[in-house]
């Protein structure tokens, strides 16, 4: 890696005065794609490191995962949240988060939690 930036900056480096005149067309190309190939190298090699630490992967062990996530209008949407076990029903607006329903089952209550979100739906509406 550390080859590869050095002759490409060799390559890129400004030629002297008599040494432009006998540059060619075809190695004028040939010097702006491989200067080209570098700096696209050097964009996806940052973009991979940077997915890599930022990404989804760096959050899939965490406390708070989303079962389902429900658009009802363009800023309103239902969220089906698991935290820690309990389920949680958020509805999500423009400025604002709600929690609607804990489904989680409470002790000593006798009617078992909505283990589908299209379920809950179906019951409350």
């Amino acid at each position: 890696m550390l080859f590869l930036l050095v002759i490409s900056v060799v390559l890129l480096l400004p030629a002297p005065a008599g040494a432009a005149e006998s540059l060619s067309m075809g190695s004028a190309v040939l010097q702006m794609i491989w200067a080209l190939a570098v700096v696209a190298g050097l964009i996806l090699i940052i973009y991979a490191l940077a997915r890599r630490r930022l990404g989804p992967a760096a959050l899939r062990g965490g406390a708070i995962r989303v079962v389902e996530l429900r658009h009802l209008m363009p800023k309103t949407s239902l969220a089906l949240v698991e935290v820690r076990g309990r389920e949680l029903l958020l509805g999500i607006s423009a400025g604002n988060i709600r929690l609607l329903a804990d489904l989680s089952r409470v002790p000593g209550d006798s009617a078992p939690a909505a283990s589908d979100f299209e379920q809950l739906l179906e019951r409350e509406s």
